[in-house]
């Protein structure tokens, strides 16, 4: 840019040169708009890359049978922390406090709708999402759990708008329709339970096991996930692991023998 000279002392600056503020990025120079839109092309393409490369199946993401198909990938809370974390974005739930405060003053709460803001390290907004929950209908009237979901399906949700993946990702596959899915050997717990009915440690561990292990399939990876958030129960928890280890009793004169194979070991595992 050249200023140009009016005699006075003073300089003047060719209009042309001059790139004017704009809202609307249609309004910008068609070299500064396809400039943009080449930058953010080849970060978005760098974003994919590292989420194909980076998140696990079964445990980031995953996807279920519906009616004897293979359901679009659903992205999971691990999965959304993961690409937000990358992105240096922190979730926050700007109405979270208004439910906090109507339990304290005793009101009844039957329906939880979360708006979601991921953040950048200024404070400002990059994405929203929202999550809704009914209390009475999805958590049999536990509110802390109710809570606790849809502040994970509105995180969801403001990662999916936020990175612009929904195109290989769907919202929580949770909300799909229990009844829907065609898993008769992992079928989803209905009832609330007693927290003496929950899963011990050492169970849990066993279970979250199977999630790592390359045998147990996708779908049932997701499952067993679900299984996890949801409160494992002892009985939930002794089916997996016969189904995937099999069925061994104890005999006083030869101790523990196997009774039945499970799955991993008819799918080709060494099974201890």
């Amino acid at each position: 840019m050249q200023p140009n000279g009016n005699g006075n002392g003073q300089h003047l600056v060719d209009y042309q040169d001059v790139q004017p503020v704009v809202i609307n990025p249609m309004d910008a120079s068609p070299a500064i708009f396809k400039a943009g839109l080449d930058r953010r092309k080849e970060n978005r393409n760098t974003l994919m890359e590292w989420i194909r490369s980076s998140l696990v199946e079964g445990r980031d993401y995953g996807s279920i049978m519906i009616n004897g198909k293979q359901s679009k990938p659903s992205l999971l809370k691990p999965g959304a922390e993961k690409i937000a974390g990358m992105l240096g974005l922190i979730p926050r739930f700007p109405n979270l406090k208004l439910y906090e405060d109507a339990v304290l003053e005793g009101k009844s709460i039957t329906t939880i709708i979360l708006k979601c803001e991921l953040q950048n390290q200024i404070g400002e907004v990059i994405g929203e999402g929202v999550g809704a929950r009914s209390v009475e209908t999805q958590d049999n009237g536990d509110l802390n759990k109710a809570l606790k979901m849809s502040a994970k399906s509105a995180m969801i949700d403001a990662t999916l708008r936020c990175a612009g993946i929904s195109e290989i990702f769907t919202q929580d596959i949770e909300e799909i329709r229990r009844e829907e899915v065609q898993q008769p050997n992992l079928e989803p717990r209905l009832t609330e339970t007693r927290s003496d009915d929950l899963a011990t440690t050492k169970q849990c561990e066993a279970v979250r096991g199977l999630v790592d292990n390359n045998l147990v399939y996708p779908d049932e990876k997701r499952q067993i996930h679900m299984f996890l958030e949801d409160g494992l129960t002892k009985e939930k928890a002794t089916e997996l692991l016969d189904f995937f280890y099999g069925i061994s009793e104890f005999n006083r004169g030869s101790g523990w023998s196997k009774v039945s194979a499970g799955a991993l070991e008819k799918r080709g595992g060494n099974i201890s």
